[in-house]
């Protein structure tokens, strides 16, 4: 009996590892009961103490950050690598707003080395098109949770709580749309790599 592997398969499509195991369904259970739990308490208190109330950010941030390990499969399976292609002068963006300065920030305070994946480290011509694939899963989960707080603060906004709409979008920022810049400009500097070692794979989609 063959041992199962988190690596890419040169036949099939590849698999991020997950934070959330999907041999466990009481693990699995446990994490759509807090899922469930937290857009019901999301819900509740929105209703009745409007969307203004200092709760709502706090609850929506624990919301979507809890999301992500669902989001990174799916993600990695559904998620044509074409829509992640980054032009070159997306360079000058990440540049204007930090992008550069978040990553340092990340790697002083820890951050990257208590969430790195199994089979993370250097970028190697053997693991290149795992941690492509890596960049594309995290910042396309990164991206589906900022559009919860955007459209969530656009909902406030609109009904007429500003200062709610901007406590639940800065987080968002912070949480999810600079991670989502990261990873795109990590794939900036995977992209010439892949084509040239790794094209037949990289636009197999």
């Amino acid at each position: 009996m063959s041992r199962p592997s988190t690596h890419a398969s040169h036949q099939g499509r590849f698999q991020v590892p997950v934070l959330l195991p999907q041999h466990s369904r009481v693990l699995f259970a446990m994490w759509v009961a807090q899922q469930v739990s937290l857009v019901w308490g999301l819900t509740w208190v929105w209703l009745h103490w409007g969307p203004g109330n200092p709760a709502v950010p706090l609850i929506v941030a624990a919301w979507t950050l809890t999301l992500m390990p669902g989001l990174l499969g799916p993600v990695a399976w559904l998620l044509p690598p074409r829509w992640c292609h980054v032009a070159a002068g997306e360079r000058v963006l990440h540049d204007i707003l930090g992008v550069g300065s978040f990553e340092r920030l990340l790697e002083l305070s820890g951050h990257n080395r208590r969430i790195t994946p199994p089979g993370a480290g250097p970028i190697t011509r053997a693991r290149l098109h795992w941690r492509a694939q890596t960049a594309r899963a995290g910042g396309g989960a990164h991206a589906a949770c900022f559009a919860i707080h955007l459209l969530l603060a656009a909902t406030a906004l609109l009904t007429g709580h500003p200062w709610g709409a901007a406590g639940i979008l800065l987080p968002g920022v912070i949480l999810h749309l600079y991670p989502v810049l990261l990873q795109r400009s990590i794939m900036l500097r995977l992209q010439p790599l892949l084509e040239r070692y790794c094209l037949p794979r990289a636009a197999d989609r």
